[in-house]
């Protein structure tokens, strides 16, 4: 029979390990004070994208996708956030008008501000077509979904240092009930498996928040027409790691710091880390960092 998933067991165990077998001497400390899902995963599909962010500190313009995304979320979180108490949804005109008026703008300035560049938008298509777009993903998710979520808290934070590394995993999770966490997922292309990155992340929070992990995916096609997915339409959107998974995800995110280290071992700060170029094509096609990687620039 399998072990009880019990979070302070696995935590135990894999704390004791840490203590005594760290896997590479702690060489990052000037660079890095945490790690998030999002870094670990940016780790391990390319080291070069990650020395540029976190070792360099180089801003990529921002692109269309994640803010127009950023935009969708911030709405969410304000409908969340009052439904906790409400227990009542926004009508979607209130929460539309305001997306329109606060959300969109608001954003837009805020992640301009924060990389120095203007948004890149998709073809040179402008704000206006993006702003529709997120428009249209918020109303069909308020409407299709929104209505069967009950949060408990939403943008919420974490910190951990049960991985056992130099420096705590810290991270934030959309929304949060009684069984299970959301993340919700915003693009071009519908997904019914939770892609590689996303796993990734839903391992981490299940074992932070010792519950299964729910992806929502709300894609947009370039006619405009919204599909929204989630774990009761396609399982492979939920994220529920067994016992030995949850262990498997901690010698995962340990090997994927001592990898950081070992790059940093190797070639220092300045000289070019790896690539994995043309292997990971469809994730190079959305790197900021693309126009200067030595896998590419000859292309």
């Amino acid at each position: 029979m399998s072990p009880t998933l019990d979070l302070s067991q696995i935590a135990g165990v894999v704390a004791e390990q840490a203590r005594s077998s760290e896997p590479l001497h702690w060489n990052l400390g000037e660079y890095l004070n945490h790690w998030s899902p999002s870094s670990l995963s940016m780790l391990r599909r390319c080291p070069y994208q990650w020395q540029q962010r976190y070792i360099k500190g180089i801003k990529s313009r921002p692109g269309e996708a994640p803010v127009t995304g950023t935009a969708v979320h911030a709405a969410l979180e304000r409908n969340f956030g009052q439904k906790i108490d409400s227990h009542e949804d926004l009508p979607a005109a209130e929460l539309l008008e305001w997306f329109d008026d606060v959300g969109w703008p608001t954003v837009l300035d805020l992640e301009q501000a924060k990389s120095g560049f203007d948004v890149q938008w998709d073809s040179g298509s402008g704000p206006d077509r993006a702003h529709g777009r997120g428009r249209k993903m918020l109303s069909q998710y308020h409407g299709l979904v929104a209505p069967r979520i009950q949060p408990t808290s939403v943008e919420g934070e974490f910190s951990t240092d049960e991985f056992g590394l130099s420096v705590p995993v810290i991270g934030r999770f959309d929304i949060t009930r009684e069984d299970s966490v959301i993340d919700v997922k915003t693009g071009k292309r519908k997904y019914t498996v939770a892609k590689e990155d996303w796993r990734m992340q839903g391992g981490v929070y299940a074992f932070v928040k010792d519950r299964p992990v729910e992806f929502h995916s709300v894609s947009i096609t370039d006619a405009g027409n919204v599909s929204v997915i989630t774990p009761l339409e396609a399982e492979g959107l939920l994220v529920h790691p067994s016992y030995e998974e949850r262990r498997q995800m901690v010698f995962r995110v340990r090997a994927i710091s001592a990898e950081a280290c070992l790059y940093m071992e190797l070639y220092g700060p300045d000289i070019d880390w790896p690539t994995h170029g043309v292997d990971h094509s469809w994730a190079c096609s959305y790197c900021g960092y693309r126009p200067d990687c030595p896998a590419w620039k000859h292309e």
